[in-house]
């Protein structure tokens, strides 16, 4: 998934998908963000309030935020989430299956060699092997293989109408083989790094302090606008608003507390709609949450607004897993506003939420663990929720963990996930695009079903709502799953977000937004974008 960190939006928009012709995609023309901009900026100085041990997305996905400018995807989402071509010129699709993805050729490694289907086959090869961070992409493939000098073909295990996203996710980083084989077991790590065909390539990475990277001048897609990009790691996010007030820090691609980090930093904030989410997330297998009126309880418990004004705004309330602006991918929005109407969204409501509770094996109220990750916005937020169940006797008790702990706790072994608050991002404007926190083939470690819910319906339904394209068909299917995940409340909505940047006001940005400049962990487009303000 994107990140598990504080996530983004406010307000339930449209999102516009518009599918592609898998036999029409082709460009044979690069059409990168930066030809829209012929300025040059020497150096961006870019702060991070997290840092990680690796840039080897398979064992640590934040290490993302800094690879996704060095590492291409096959293609690459355009406005509203369509998909685009990029390192691949074209797909064609021979039977429900099977994919084909045809190569751009002539581009180049930065040390010179070659892309080729062989480097991209065994890079999502590495990428989908069992306990990768990210191999929840690839959970309908069945095989990915070099099929000619330039074309790679993927073999999925059904049909899947949300494919054709995936290969635009940064979770579909492709890198060089060569490079990689060599360096096995440290590849990614600093001193030895790692090579791509982005705009940028990566110079040094120090996981205590940041990185540094410097424009390819070979790249494919053309004149890159900034010359060198350094990233700069902060214990929290106020240390980072004072950089930038400072004027050390030229941008961050990603801001949880929108409020106080303007009070704090003078920046711009740019903000976007998005379908990135906040929930609770419950492992229903293990006492006391198996209880599913004790779950409903909580539901009925959270007051949504009063979270959200600990986060400090930019968010709207959530009371389904699945976003409803999803929905509008494959339904009109009466249709979707039925459907809402038809579910239970567990509204705050103390008195059900009391009558829930004494439904339940606990009626006198129950104490159980409570996963923290040492963030201070999610610290907040998660003392909200603490205080708001207390009223009803649930007594959560915190257990504190740095990121990676929490990561790691979260996407291992299903006996050990622990019930938490979290963020989901949001790969793609698919409704599908939340299957990695649902079903059976996702409670392997290194996946993030962190409920472990396993109903054999739900797996049913989510492979169905995949097998078919017909719009109809899909938002039936969806609609029954999501009664099934009202009823029993694996997840609970707390809040969508709005995705939020702050760059120094000598910088500007035109035409930002979620599709496709900043999704999925600081999309590149934000930097191809950016121009010197006048």
């Amino acid at each position: 998934m994107k990140l598990r960190v504080p996530v983004r939006l406010a307000a339930a928009v449209m999102v516009a998908v518009t599918t592609i012709a898998l036999t029409s995609c082709s460009s044979s023309t690069p059409t990168p963000a930066s030809s829209a901009s012929s300025a040059s900026i020497p150096q961006l100085r870019v702060g991070l309030s997290l840092s990680f041990s690796t840039l080897d997305a398979t064992k640590s996905i934040y290490g993302s935020w800094i690879a996704v400018l060095s590492l291409e995807t096959l293609m690459k989402f355009g406005p509203g989430g369509t998909v685009e071509p990029n390192l691949a010129t074209s797909v064609t699709q021979p039977n429900p299956v099977t994919y084909v993805y045809h190569l751009r050729q002539g581009v180049k490694f930065w040390d010179g060699n070659e892309l080729t289907a062989a480097d991209v086959a065994y890079s999502l090869n590495y990428d989908r092997a069992v306990g990768s961070q990210v191999a929840l992409a690839f959970t309908s493939v069945k095989s990915i293989t070099a099929t000619g000098q330039y074309d790679v073909t993927f073999t999925l295990t059904h049909p899947d109408a949300s494919w054709k996203y995936t290969a635009a996710e940064y979770n579909s980083d492709i890198f060089e083989k060569k490079f990689a084989q060599a360096h096995a077991g440290t590849f990614g790590q600093p001193g030895v790094l790692l090579i791509g065909t982005g705009p940028w390539k990566i110079d040094s990475f120090d996981p205590t302090r940041g990185a540094t990277l410097s424009a390819n001048p070979h790249w494919w897609g053309g004149k890159v606008p900034v010359q060198k990009v350094t990233f700069t790691f902060f214990a929290n996010e106020t240390s980072l608003a004072l950089a930038m007030r400072s004027g050390s820090i030229d941008l961050t691609p990603y801001v949880a507390a929108p409020k106080s980090f303007k009070a704090a930093s003078g920046g711009t904030l740019l903000t976007s709609p998005s379908c990135d989410i906040n929930t609770l997330s419950i492992n229903t297998q293990s006492a006391p949450w198996n209880d599913v009126h004790l779950r409903r309880a909580v539901a009925y418990a959270l007051n949504r607004p009063d979270i959200i004004a600990a986060v400090g705004g930019y968010a709207a309330p959530l009371y389904t897993l699945i976003p409803p602006q999803l929905l509008r991918s494959i339904a009109s929005q009466t249709q979707v506003n039925s459907l809402l109407s038809s579910l239970p969204l567990y509204q705050y409501n103390l008195a059900k939420a009391r009558q829930e509770l004494a439904e339940s094996a606990y009626p006198h109220g129950v104490s159980a663990p409570f996963l923290e990750y040492n963030d201070p916005i999610s610290l907040d937020e998660d003392q909200v929720i603490i205080a708001q169940l207390q009223k009803i006797g649930i007594r959560l008790q915190p257990k504190l963990a740095s990121l990676n702990a929490w990561a790691a706790t979260e996407s291992g072994p299903i006996g050990n996930r622990v019930t938490t608050a979290g963020g989901w991002g949001c790969f793609n404007p698919d409704p599908s695009t939340f299957y990695d926190v649902l079903g059976s083939q996702n409670i392997k470690a290194g996946s993030w079903n962190v409920a472990d819910y396993t109903p054999a319906a739900v797996d049913s339904l989510m492979t169905a709502g995949q097998a078919t394209s017909d719009p109809a068909q899909r938002f039936a299917l969806y609609s029954q799953l999501l009664q099934r995940l009202q009823t029993d409340l694996p997840y609970i909505g707390l809040y969508s977000t709005e995705y939020t940047v702050a760059m120094s006001t000598k910088f500007t940005e035109p035409g930002f937004s979620y599709w496709p400049t900043t999704a999925v962990s600081g999309y590149p487009g934000l930097y191809l974008n950016l121009k010197p303000a006048a």
